[in-house]
């Protein structure tokens, strides 16, 4: 089952952006979808950048199939005019610190997953980002499953002198 998608805590902000590839892994992410609505505002270009997480199963893009689609249901992905007019419901959605005052947050969250998207309706930068992640307690379930290393492949250290 997907969530209605809302606006995002402040607390969240820092889902919106990439960060390093340790805090990434930290956070569990998955990818995220880069796009905009090019020059016109009516085009539509997307590009997805992965993170090599063991969370990117064909469950998890057929999941995000799915939630782009009820994303692009709400209108909020129809045009950057259509974006301009779903954030401009959602004040509370702005995200506090960004290099614009016209950036906006929004979450959904799945069993397994949660979605950050973020918005940017106007031109000169792509119009938006979505991040995607695996839920803590997948990560935790995940960590709990896998096998520990044979001794065999286990790094032996030297005592200390």
């Amino acid at each position: 089952m997907i969530e209605k998608l809302q606006s995002a805590a402040p607390e969240e902000a820092a889902y919106f952006y990439s960060g390093s590839a340790e805090l990434e892994r930290g956070r569990s992410c998955i990818g995220h979808l880069r796009g905009d609505f090019g020059r016109s505002g009516e085009e539509f270009w997307v590009s997805w950048f992965p993170r090599n997480s063991p969370f990117e199963t064909p469950a998890f893009k057929d999941e995000l199939g799915k939630v782009f689609q009820m994303i692009g249901d709400r209108d909020v992905l129809k045009s950057r005019q259509h974006m301009l007019h779903f954030c401009s419901k959602h004040p509370e959605a702005r995200i506090a610190g960004a290099r614009s005052t016209d950036v906006y947050g929004f979450r959904m969250e799945t069993k397994e997953h949660r979605y950050y998207l973020r918005c940017f309706p106007f031109a000169g930068d792509y119009n938006f980002y979505l991040y995607c992640y695996a839920r803590p307690e997948r990560v935790t379930e995940q960590h709990r499953q896998a096998p520990s290393a044979p001794a065999s492949q286990k790094k032996k250290t030297e005592p200390q002198r």
